[in-house]
């Protein structure tokens, strides 16, 4: 309460103070919903207001006209859309970082990089683990 949206730079939310004002504000990354145009103008329906657009989509309400289903709503296939691009970008920087690890590989480092590489397989196997149990929790199939 008392903090206004102001501005959004470089994935950088700016707010500035001012009245109080009982308002809740909702962020969307603008990707997906331009393949999701439905989820925006539901949101407009239920009477949020579009008050930034770019990279980001910032929605705004008076917590006073807060709905029980405003509070979490967000339809699975967009959830699963987020969701699979995060796991995606993890994936592609562990990835990346592996192949980095294999370029620098020398004899005398071997168990070092035996360690990083174990280290490594652990994560990307997470990953994949994480990835089947959202898929499972939001029963998306493909």
């Amino acid at each position: 309460k008392g903090w206004r949206y102001r501005t959004s730079r470089s994935g950088l939310f700016y707010f500035e103070q001012g009245q109080p004002a009982d308002v809740i504000y909702r962020i969307y990354d603008s990707r997906f919903l331009k393949e999701h145009k439905r989820e925006l103008q539901d949101s407009r329906d239920r009477g949020w207001e579009l008050i930034g657009a770019g990279s980001c989509s910032i929605l705004r309400k008076s917590s006073s006209d807060l709905l029980p289903e405003d509070q979490v709503y967000m339809s699975k296939g967009l959830k699963w859309e987020v969701m699979r691009s995060r796991l995606r970008s993890c994936t592609a920087t562990f990835l990346g970082g592996l192949v980095v690890c294999m370029s620098l590989f020398r004899e005398d480092l071997s168990m070092s990089f035996f360690l990083i590489f174990v280290l490594y397989a652990f994560l990307i196997s997470y990953l994949i683990h994480g990835y089947f149990r959202l898929k499972r929790k939001y029963r998306v199939d493909e």
